[in-house]
């Protein structure tokens, strides 16, 4: 039996694991509010003042109204279903059902790694039952209503098998490996599974667009014509190693449209969505009904050739910049840091945080305690605990120098870094397509795309800085026209 002493240590971690949760949640709900009520803003922006009609804009403030409403709703039944999933013990309560499941093939306890794969299969099937009402509602409700969605509940359906198909063919692999490696590498097992994990996005990156994508949507090659011609002589005017282009069936989904391109080193291949032109890249409609047999709203005929070519030019500007390299070194470098004070945790070779903040004499064995794990201290679940400690931790971690024992509130800051990265380079790249002489087109297709996607035209700022990897139309129509001054002003200068 335990002394009171650790009792408590023990009840102080599982409330203080369960605040930090709502207030990680209650910050995002500040800022849901926030933008929730400037999309209640009824007056058009000046910068987009003779470039989108006030009916444009309120049926886009429409849309994104319905999604945050609902994000909001969603959010609050998830944390409501978290705090009674910790209080009732539903870790332990997985973790033993996990091993009830393993049993009848001839695995006991001892068998961590089978264990956790089966604890992955319990822990997907909650997070199907819960998240499969609130997608169905999404998708047949929401985007139905503001005319989005093309899928029919089959479609849907098939689209959850094949994605349950994956995950038990390439997810669980991946999570024993992992797990096995963490319990040979021993203290430097953060180093190991890194690399593993480095190897894992690198494989997944080259076989996703070219083997799991395929499954979900068909790819056909470019018919030959203008639009084609255009976007060759774009790829040879800048050396883009451009071997193929195709078209996807995103209609058959959405009528979201978008561009990109994929592929390492000097097989690059660029994807367009027929949506950004059914009559040049996808089915054309007829009697008012897409290819699906659904009716469908009269829209513009999407964006005309040259501004899929300044599409294609901010998506070289990407390229031209190494901005997927330089994306893929930040998150190994937080994946890398993560691993080591995850090791630093599990071999508790330090101070927890929570014991400076509380006074406590806590340590890893009474996190694990804290939620019924007494004598077991599985992987798997010290990754859930570790990556799941909420926002106040962040507060504790600015007035203590004590060592890190949880990291989900320095990942609320992770975010807001990353958010400003991809931000970041979203204006470089907007700033490359003006310079190549693309500017007015790029703006011309900005403006259609997102206002034919009823997109966020001028979100909260602080929200948009947490939420959004892409800026704002305001925002990018704002810089462009800034750069396009300068470039102007420098070539007055230099003639």
């Amino acid at each position: 039996m335990g002394s009171e002493g650790d009792e408590g240590a023990i009840g102080a971690q599982q409330e203080l694991f369960l605040l930090f949760s709502v207030l990680s949640w209650a910050m995002e709900l500040y800022f849901d509010l926030r933008q929730h009520k400037k999309l209640c803003q009824k007056k058009l922006p000046q910068e987009l003042q003779g470039i989108v009609t006030e009916e444009e804009f309120l049926k886009a403030n429409e849309y994104s109204r319905d999604k945050i409403s609902f994000e909001m709703m969603s959010s609050g039944v998830n944390i409501t279903a978290t705090i009674f999933f910790y209080l009732m013990g539903g870790l332990l309560w997985m973790w033993e059902v996990s091993l009830i499941l393993i049993k009848p093939l001839g695995f006991s306890e001892q068998n961590e790694i089978w264990q956790s794969v089966s604890f992955c299969i319990v822990l997907y099937a909650k997070s199907i039952i819960e998240s499969a009402p609130l997608d169905l509602y999404q998708t047949f409700v929401i985007e139905e209503r503001h005319g989005f969605n093309k899928q029919t509940l089959s479609l849907w359906f098939m689209d959850q098998v094949k994605t349950f198909f994956l995950v038990v063919v390439l997810l669980f692999p991946a999570v024993a490996g992992g797990i096995h490696i963490i319990i040979w590498g021993g203290k430097d097992f953060w180093f190991y599974i890194w690399s593993f994990c480095l190897v894992l996005v690198l494989v997944f990156q080259t076989i996703y667009p070219q083997v799991i994508q395929p499954l979900f949507n068909t790819f056909t090659p470019l018919k030959d014509g203008s639009l084609k011609s255009a976007i060759e002589d774009l790829a040879r005017a800048h050396n883009f190693p451009l071997k193929k282009l195709f078209v996807v069936d995103g209609s058959t989904r959405s009528s979201h449209s978008n561009a990109y391109f994929y592929g390492f080193g000097n097989n690059k291949r660029v994807v367009l969505f027929d949506t950004l032109n059914l009559s040049l890249l996808g089915k054309e409609e007829k009697n008012g009904q897409d290819e699906t047999g659904k009716s469908k709203e009269s829209k513009s005929s999407g964006c005309k050739i040259e501004e899929i070519v300044a599409i294609l030019g901010h998506e070289l500007g990407h390229w031209a910049k190494a901005h997927i390299y330089k994306q893929l070194f930040v998150a190994e470098l937080h994946l890398l840091i993560f691993f080591y004070m995850f090791g630093y945790m599990l071999h508790n070779q330090g101070p927890c945080l929570l014991c400076a903040a509380t006074d406590l004499t806590a340590s890893p064995q009474e996190m694990y305690a804290a939620f019924g794990f007494q004598s077991k201290r599985p992987v798997i679940i010290g990754l859930i605990l570790f990556s799941n400690m909420g926002f106040l931790l962040l507060l504790l971690l600015l007035l203590s120098c004590s060592r890190l024992h949880s990291v989900n509130p320095v990942e609320h800051f992770v975010q807001f870094f990353q958010q400003f990265v991809t931000r970041m380079f979203e204006f470089e790249a907007d700033r490359f397509a003006v310079e190549q002489g693309h500017g007015k087109e790029l703006a011309a297709a900005l403006v259609k795309i997102s206002t034919e996607n009823k997109s966020n035209l001028d979100p909260d700022p602080l929200w948009s800085a947490y939420n959004n990897s892409h800026p704002s139309l305001v925002e990018r129509l704002r810089a462009m026209t800034a750069h396009a001054s300068v470039l102007e002003a420098r070539q007055k200068k230099s003639n």
